[in-house]
């Protein structure tokens, strides 16, 4: 095992909590169906950054992470990057199509590895965001001693992932590190379905983290304007936030899965909300962006309960490279 330390700077994959399973998403600065591992001793570069999709009555989740480490395809062998000072990340100052780099040109040795793993500090009974001075404002509490949730009522919730301390999160993610090159991913956070954990933990808020990774160079962005009138509608839920869901082409809308059932074949790809956002001209419309996509194509549909759809059998929606497209409703 090699390993080394970086001042700051950390790296996400496809997550689902502590689960050992790969989602959407290859490649980076070169397209990593394309690449083929480089020779032994060569040195390669890793960029990644972080986006979330954003949830109602939370007005910032602060991420604690202390390190990353990979594994070789080929061998046992592992790269640990362990941070002198710990990466804590406000997952809802980056949404929609917006992200923030968290490694620039990580340096790795060149190769294939066939997992990764985040080592982050999300524990039951510690007091994460404790000695946050202002829960209102976006700022993390950069030496808090574990990860925490804070409501748009500003209170405070220190966060724990089951058996996350213990192993942290890791996935199966087959990664190419090219020799010379940098390879860019983005990793996408669905707080939607992070939080949908059994109740009565208090203090303490359970997260069982969804993450899709992408590559930057593979991906687009699906945004939009929702009538007034569906958001006013008579089946309209007020504990509900009004949303867009986007499910793989041919599936039908339907409400998200149960929590223990994260996998579902005809489970939603991601979630937006719908808030009013001013525009240059005063306007207040209900809009939603949703980022970091896989070009290929979806159907799309509004929802103010969770389960009805307009309209019922989708929308077609096709995303394109570096690109926004436009589906209203």
């Amino acid at each position: 095992m090699t390993s080394y330390r970086k001042p700051s700077g950390i790296g996400l994959v496809c997550i689902l909590a502590f689960a050992l399973a790969a989602c959407g998403g290859s490649g980076g600065a070169d397209d990593q169906s394309q690449l083929t591992a480089p020779s032994a001793g060569d040195i390669g570069y890793l960029n990644l950054s972080i986006s979330d999709a954003p949830i109602k009555d939370a007005s910032k989740v602060c991420i604690r992470f202390d390190g990353v480490e990979l594994k070789h395809a080929d061998s046992d062998e592992t790269e640990t990057i362990d941070f002198e000072q710990p990466e804590v990340v406000n997952l809802l100052a980056n949404q929609g199509p917006n992200s923030q780099p968290i490694v620039t040109l990580g340096e790795l040795p060149g190769g294939a590895y066939d997992w990764l793993r985040l080592k982050v500090k999300a524990e039951r009974g510690l007091g994460g965001g404790a000695n946050d001075s202002d829960p209102a404002s976006d700022i993390c509490d950069d030496a808090t001693e574990n990860s925490y949730l804070v409501r748009t009522s500003s209170e405070v919730h220190n966060l724990f992932i089951p058996s996350g301390s213990q192993r942290g999160l890791q996935l199966i993610k087959d990664i190419i590190i090219p020799a010379n090159r940098a390879v860019d991913y983005t990793a996408e956070w669905d707080l939607g379905k992070s939080f949908n954990g059994p109740r009565g933990l208090d203090p303490d808020v359970m997260m069982k983290p969804v993450v899709k990774l992408v590559a930057n160079n593979e991906v687009g962005t699906l945004v939009g304007q929702v009538a007034d009138e569906l958001i006013a509608l008579d089946s309209c839920d007020d504990e509900f936030a009004p949303s867009v869901y986007v499910f793989n082409d041919g599936v039908e809308p339907n409400p998200l899965p149960l929590p223990d059932d994260p996998f579902a074949e005809d489970d939603a790809v991601a979630t937006g909300l719908v808030e009013r956002q001013e525009q240059e001209d005063g306007s207040m419309p209900w809009r939603y962006s949703i980022g970091f996509l896989l070009a290929g194509n979806y159907e799309a549909a509004f929802t103010c309960n969770g389960i009805d759809f307009e309209p019922s059998e989708g929308k077609e929606a096709v995303i394109t490279i570096g690109a926004d497209t436009q589906l209203d409703f």
